[in-house]
């Protein structure tokens, strides 16, 4: 791999006379006779992140780099008052541009992984490989020893199946977050039932309780519809684990329902029950949503955190925005009920762009974030679990505290299925799901949407398929 190197070449390398006796001059420390300083290297690094929380641990992260490094200094590109979705859009077109930043955040598999893959019959555009493989990397830092086989695989593509991207953590998906007040008095009214069940959430009789438009639960559900991911991880990612629960069907990868399914590998006689009731549960818990206004991810937990909702649905990211209300008993947070032997996660990874500026500067940083301090500090803000599994669980109870632990358990655990979020299984070709999602579960919606995305579902498996034979084929890097 070749490396950039910061420092100008000029010229064939020889000095004039009046340049050598310069430096002769400046030896001898005449007065007002100085070597200019050379101008810091400024690093880009581009996230999406813009929650409080979200910032102020990738800030903690680019602290130790720049406290480490005095000439370069890493800066985040995306600030509070940043748009996410126009950040994401930005990044695409520089990379398809050749002019990348030094760094990009990337979900682990398919969102990272589609830079390795690209597909188009533009000729101007090159096909080849947008991100480098770090396989000397993973050498240097341990990444290839220490890193667990669900997250590594997530991060290699090609035939010889090399690694991708430094990841910074691990995050579960499939976490039901509520108010404890609202869980007790729910109990009370409803002789020591509760809404952490899936048989209230999700009753046996859902299909015929969906033809009356004024069956609903006795509950009020915060859902962030401003931001289009959170229908599929209510419904995909907690759901549909739920009910399909973490049985293998397949002998050889123990693939669960929901892993075969967004393979594109799973006949329709075994996936289209579950699917449906996952589908019809979802528009059923839809009519407790709260509607008087809508929402991002971020005040929905609000809502949870001081009374005004019951529960909302959330990737254990929500640890960092609720951190007070957790520690103080106001919110508490499990497994998505009946998900509890499925832990559907994703990782925030951050790959070396082809033809990145600084190369070896941007590659000390991928170098940082792979450290045993960096992935602490960036947990203990964000609320996720380090991905380096050669940190301890008592390492981390001590440094992160006990719901980190319970989480470090739970990943580690040989009796729980790790399945990856759809973010690292849906191909970047893949059509629109949130609005069809959110048609679904509209004030108006009907049976017939419910089928209507069954349908969808169904034809776009072969997609699904078609991407894992991608990402298996590799390309050539650029």
């Amino acid at each position: 791999m070749s490396r950039q190197t910061s420092t100008p070449k000029s010229g064939n390398g020889r000095c004039s006379l009046p340049q050598v006796l310069l430096l002769l001059l400046c030896a001898i420390s005449v007065p007002g006779c100085a070597t200019p300083e050379r101008e810091q290297i400024r690093l880009e690094a581009y996230s999406w992140w813009t929650q409080a929380s979200e910032q102020e641990a990738f800030a903690s992260v680019l602290d130790i780099y720049n406290k480490a490094h005095q000439a370069s200094k890493a800066v985040n590109e995306v600030t509070r008052d940043s748009n996410a979705v126009e950040v994401r859009a930005l990044l695409t077109a520089r990379l398809l541009a050749g002019a990348p930043p030094s760094t990009f955040q990337a979900n682990a598999g398919a969102d990272l992984l589609r830079w390795t893959a690209m597909d188009t019959t533009n000729s101007v555009l090159e096909t080849a490989s947008r991100i480098s493989p770090l396989g000397d990397l993973f050498r240097r830092t341990q990444l290839d020893d220490v890193l667990p086989t669900d997250l590594y695989r997530a991060l290699q593509a090609g035939p010889q199946r090399l690694p991708y991207a430094v990841p910074l953590n691990i995050h579960r998906l499939n976490l039901i977050y509520y108010n404890t007040a609202a869980l007790s008095a729910y109990r009370d009214a409803h002789a020591g039932r509760t809404f952490l069940d899936l048989a209230v959430l999700c009753p046996e009789n859902v299909a015929v309780l969906l033809k009356d438009p004024q069956q609903h639960l006795p509950l009020r559900i915060a859902v962030g519809l401003k931001d289009g991911f959170t229908l599929t991880l209510f419904t995909l990612e907690n759901l549909l684990p739920a009910i399909a629960g973490a049985k293998p069907y397949d002998d050889v990868t123990r693939a669960t329902l929901y892993d075969q399914l967004f393979l594109g590998k799973l006949e329709e006689s075994k996936w289209h029950e579950p699917l449906l009731r996952a589908l019809q549960c979802m528009q059923y818990l839809s009519r407790s949503f709260i509607r008087e206004s809508e929402l991002s991810w971020a005040e929905a937990l609000t809502e949870v955190a001081q009374g005004r909702a019951d529960f909302s649905v959330m990737g254990d990211w929500a640890n960092g925005e609720l951190e007070q209300a957790l520690l103080d008993g106001t919110v508490d947070a499990e497994p998505f009920p009946g998900s509890a032997e499925t832990f559907v996660f994703t990782s925030d990874t951050f790959p070396l762009p082809a033809r990145a500026p600084y190369e070896q500067e941007s590659e000390d940083l991928l170098e940082t974030l792979a450290s045993v301090n960096a992935q602490l500090a960036f947990s203990r803000e964000k609320g996720s679990i380090p991905a380096r599994s050669d940190i301890g669980v008592d390492d981390i109870e001590k440094t992160l505290g006990p719901r980190a632990a319970r989480t470090r358990r739970a990943f580690d655990s040989p009796n729980i299925h790790k399945s990856i979020a759809t973010s690292g299984l849906f191909p970047p070709y893949y059509p629109d799901l949130s609005g069809r999602l959110a048609a679904m579960t509209a004030v108006d919606a009907t049976e017939a949407n419910v089928e209507e995305m069954v349908a969808f579902i169904r034809n776009t498996l072969p997609l699904l398929d078609r991407w894992q034979g991608r990402i298996s084929e590799g390309q050539r890097p650029q």
